[in-house]
């Protein structure tokens, strides 16, 4: 959230927004909530998803649903999510929060999770850099694969490349895939009001303000972020599975 934007805010509201007003700002008007820089790109989809006739859930809902078995009404969920920035700060807790996300996603839609695969870019691992990049590759394979192995979703294919052009800033984008039949598909919009679900479990003070960090540009001083990088649970998370 730059300047403009608390000028905006403080026309709309009349007056300066508090603390927890500008935390409410910062993540859902952030990159990573609100695809404020690429929705206009996104759009671009629309046409070829209304075409096609296999496609049962399309973008607005936390996974993709395409129909592979008619006649058992099957279908696939689909879901990629990044984790990049938190994954160059705390490498391991960032790349299996990843997967933790992208898990949980497919959970959502009432699918269930059956495989995981990864895109993972890092620096020169023979460079100026090496050390480093040789810590974040550790660290985030550690990651993906311990959560995956604890939740009983196995990481059955991936790629990995190396160029400095990662030196400080590396990639990490993880999918899942889940099964579900078209009529137990259960999606983010409301059928009827007054309905609510709430999951309740034990919490600190971990991952707060992610979503707006997640959004930011890396600084020499990010690694002061490293409490914005959530804790996996991936017990609670299989509970759920």
């Amino acid at each position: 959230m730059d300047i403009n934007d608390l000028k905006y805010i403080e026309k709309k509201l009349g007056r300066k927004p508090n603390d927890v007003e500008i935390g409410m700002f910062e993540n859902l008007w952030s990159e990573h909530c609100s695809y404020r820089s690429t929705k206009s790109i996104l759009k671009l989809f629309s046409k070829t998803i209304k075409d096609n006739q296999n496609i049962v859930v399309g973008p607005g809902d936390d996974a993709a649903i395409i129909k592979i078995d008619e006649k058992n009404n099957l279908c696939v969920a689909m879901a990629m999510e990044s984790h990049n920035h938190p994954s160059y700060i705390d490498p391991y807790n960032g790349a299996a929060t990843g997967v933790g996300g992208i898990v949980r996603d497919i959970i959502s839609m009432n699918a269930k999770p059956i495989a995981l695969m990864d895109a993972l870019r890092f620096g020169d691992i023979k460079g100026e850099e090496r050390d480093k990049v040789r810590y974040l590759v550790e660290g985030v394979v550690n990651g993906i694969g311990d959560y995956g192995n604890r939740i009983g979703v196995p990481t059955v294919g991936g790629e990995c490349e190396f160029d400095r052009s990662y030196n400080y800033n590396n990639l990490v984008n993880v999918v899942c895939i889940g099964l579900v039949r078209e009529e137990d598909i259960i999606t983010g919009k409301a059928k009827e009001p007054n309905l609510s679900l709430i999951l309740v479990g034990s919490t600190g003070r971990d991952g707060i303000g992610g979503a707006s960090f997640a959004s930011k540009d890396l600084t020499s001083d990010s690694d002061e972020d490293r409490p914005s990088v959530q804790i996996g649970d991936a017990f609670t998370e299989k509970c759920l599975i």
